[in-house]
């Protein structure tokens, strides 16, 4: 939304304030050019109306979301599946705010039935995606991630994400591997720097498989790790681990 549609609208509220319509269209505006300040103080008028429409509900749990007001956002996106329950916005952005909040489970039923109302919805199959990977349902995970990716091309963190799920099933209880588990998850990792050079959480995980797998091309990918994260101060920890890594494979590949 441009400045001269949102003027128009900010005239139209001080005309008519207690135009319902023209006020959730002014939020809207201002959500789209990420005003938050603004849209909160807009959008309260709204939610003091006898009957507030669902989307205020859902404009304003955006607005609290964005502002860190968690657990006022979690009461507005409730409110608005009271009568819209199968606003897919609003369930997905509820179950995406539940998973950072631990509720792992009400936060699977809510973008299961977000990703079912709105099936190309890539951003809510990569969140579905990364909840059933903290609960280690890494076969789930794995075709959550593969959806969103038909949906949205590229998306480099749904193929790092999925190689973290199989990466996970390459490690048995007993200690073994599952080799063709981590040939799956490099392939991943691959792609995802493929579609993002210099992705350190990528080259990192990359490593770790080909560690594993003692692998000479551990060495060539440690040091690009290395490379691509001398000047980012908070990957120091994992720079002096990647170096002692290559340290200890540059030993066994003798």
């Amino acid at each position: 939304m441009d400045t001269a549609v949102l003027a128009q609208l900010q005239q139209a509220v001080e005309a008519a304030p207690t135009d319902t319509v023209a006020r959730l269209a002014l939020v809207q505006g201002l959500i789209a050019l990420q005003h938050w300040e603004e849209a909160a103080a807009v959008g309260q008028v709204l939610l003091t109306t006898a009957q507030p429409p669902a989307e205020a509900h859902t404009c304003m749990g955006i607005v609290y979301a964005k502002q860190g007001r968690t657990d006022e956002a979690v009461q507005q996106w409730r409110q608005a599946l009271v009568t819209s329950p199968d606003d897919a916005l609003t369930l997905g952005n509820l179950g995406i705010l539940l998973a950072r909040q631990e509720d792992l489970p009400a936060a699977v039923e809510l973008l299961e039935k977000a990703v079912g109302q709105a099936t190309e919805w890539a951003e809510a199959h990569y969140a579905l995606g990364t909840v059933f990977l903290r609960q280690e349902r890494t076969y789930d995970a794995i075709r959550a991630f593969e959806r969103a990716i038909e949906c949205c091309t590229p998306y480099p963190e749904a193929h790092f994400n999925c190689g973290n799920a199989h990466a996970l099933r390459g490690l048995n209880e007993d200690g073994s591997v599952d080799y063709y588990e981590l040939d799956r998850a490099a392939t991943a990792y691959k792609t995802a720097i493929q579609q993002r050079p210099g992705y350190a959480a990528a080259l990192y995980n990359l490593g770790m498989v080909y560690q594993r797998t003692r692998s000479v091309e551990g060495v060539r990918v440690w040091n690009q790790y290395l490379e691509a994260t001398q000047e980012i101060p908070e990957e120091e920890t994992w720079r002096l681990r990647a170096q002692e890594y290559t340290r200890d494979l540059e030993d066994r590949l003798r």
